[in-house]
């Protein structure tokens, strides 16, 4: 009689627990989900994913599933954040305004924000729409030939060609007359340009770089390596800054091959104290991936730049407070009249989609303006599925067709702009660091009001009944989708 080879009867047995221990880590990552609380729809997501795609989806779960910044991480945000509470506190009463001067909407919106970052309202503003990418760039590049002192960067992508060539020639020229020059770099969103020849001329130049939340193997086991440094910020001399949409990048050389066109972007240019407030805000950032000292210099003698009065919301995953999603959905209750919302990527979330019907219920006009093409098919199935209950309830949905519109903005009632860096999706709002401008300007207001005007006149409507005869086969990918949206 012909013994039982072990081998073979051992790979039998582990084949045959293999079931077993697929159900065990179902059930362990499903309750490690319930045990945390999170938003319905992503947590209804995940489980779909855990039991649909047994294994994959538990492992997906435990790189991605949560808000994981890593022990290190998490105890220089512990320390920084009284920190930057403090200094927030000693901010120059000069530059500080009331939010009962504002509007009632404006009011709760300002009162909002001070409560969730610490940031008062402020004023003594000049703020500039800029709207056109070279001559964002162009206007940058000007201020960085001028400045005297020093000048900060933040920003989500970098990447050369183009009109970022003269950018960074500009720069080594500041660093090499002694300006102070020092950049953020996301590590994923700008990792071609790590590797290229401009960098290694910032870096020999004097400007420092530091690398936002670096990208490798072993980091992703105790980090999660979809947390990204989605702000696109820039300081000169502490009086001047950018805030906006634009990465550096040229539009005409930036991802080409993706078929959507060149990207357009606006960035508001602000002389005034939230100059340097921005400044403050990305070096606290800087001092969580280093593990710096958070000092900024004391706020310059700076005279009023103009009437305008301004607010930053910086946002990020860090903080388990109150989220950039929470002052959105208060400046569209707050709205009387009329609001007007730019973004490329919509995938809003049950609470801003019920915020947004609801002022279309009561009679407020809301107009929402979205690329025609982007750049992310999923995200695309994902953010139309959400088309019909909009448009059924008489909210406008307008498509851009000359490119990825990328502008990231919201006015209400014509009195008071939202306007920076976020989506409006669940990576902006739980992922993403983000920084926001909110401007109670009429004349910001307006002339943001007719940029859109300009994007309004570039699309197309979507209208109820064309858009209901779709296929069937397309309703039902975008609703599949959109249930997974959370994991987007």
């Amino acid at each position: 009689m012909t013994g039982v080879d072990p081998a073979v009867d051992t790979g039998t047995m582990l084949l045959n627990f293999l079931p077993v221990l697929d159900a065990i880590l179902v059930v362990a990552v499903s309750l490690r989900i319930f045990s945390r609380r999170s938003a319905h729809g992503t947590a209804v997501a995940w489980l779909l994913l855990v039991i649909l795609l047994p294994g994959i989806g538990a492992l997906m779960y435990l790189l991605i599933g949560e808000r994981r910044l890593g022990r290190v991480w998490m105890q220089r945000a512990l320390a920084l954040r009284p920190q930057v509470l403090n200094w927030a506190e000693r901010i120059p009463v000069a530059s500080v305004a009331s939010p009962s001067r504002l509007s009632s909407g404006g009011e709760s919106v300002s009162r909002l924000a001070q409560t969730a970052v610490g940031l008062p309202l402020m004023s003594g503003h000049r703020l500039q729409l800029l709207a056109d990418s070279e001559s964002i760039m162009r206007a940058m590049i000007a201020d960085i030939d001028a400045a005297l002192s020093s000048v900060h960067m933040e920003f989500y992508i970098w990447s050369a060609g183009g009109f970022v060539d003269d950018l960074i020639a500009a720069l080594v020229r500041a660093a090499r007359r002694g300006v102070a020059c020092s950049t953020l770099m996301d590590s994923l969103g700008s990792r071609p340009f790590f590797k290229s020849e401009d960098f290694h001329r910032l870096r020999e130049a004097g400007v420092n770089v530091v690398e936002m939340l670096p990208v490798n193997p072993l980091r992703a086991l105790f980090v999660r390596f979809d947390l990204r440094d989605h702000r696109k910020i820039a300081v000169i001399d502490r009086r001047i800054a950018y805030l906006g949409s634009m990465n550096i990048a040229d539009p005409r050389f930036f991802k080409q091959d993706a078929g959507v066109g060149e990207w357009v972007d606006a960035m508001a240019r602000i002389e005034g104290p939230a100059a340097w407030v921005l400044e403050a805000v990305s070096l606290s950032l800087t001092s969580l991936q280093t593990g710096g000292d958070f000092a900024p210099l004391p706020p310059p003698d700076l005279p009023p730049a103009g009437p305008g009065h301004v607010q930053i919301f910086p946002s990020g995953p860090q903080t388990s407070r109150v989220r950039i999603d929470a002052l959105l959905l208060t400046a569209i209750y707050a709205a009387r009249r009329e609001i007007v919302l730019t973004t490329p990527y919509f995938v809003p979330g049950e609470a801003l989609l019920t915020a947004l019907r609801s002022a279309a219920l009561r009679g407020i006009r809301v107009v929402l303006i979205v690329p025609e093409k982007i750049d992310s098919r999923l995200v695309r199935y994902a953010s139309e599925a959400y088309h019909e209950d909009l448009l059924e309830v008489g909210v406008t949905i307008l498509q851009f067709r000359d490119g990825l519109l990328h502008t990231k903005s919201m006015v209400v009632d014509d009195e008071f702009t939202v306007f920076g860096t976020v989506n409006l999706d669940f990576r902006s709002f739980e992922l993403n660091f983000e920084v926001s401008l909110i401007a109670y300007d009429h004349e910001f207001s307006a002339t943001t009001r007719a940029l859109q005007r300009d994007y309004e006149a570039r699309s197309h409507r979507l209208e109820l009944a064309a858009w209901r005869a779709r296929p069937r086969g397309r309703r039902l990918l975008e609703n599949a989708v959109q249930m997974m949206s959370p994991l987007l």
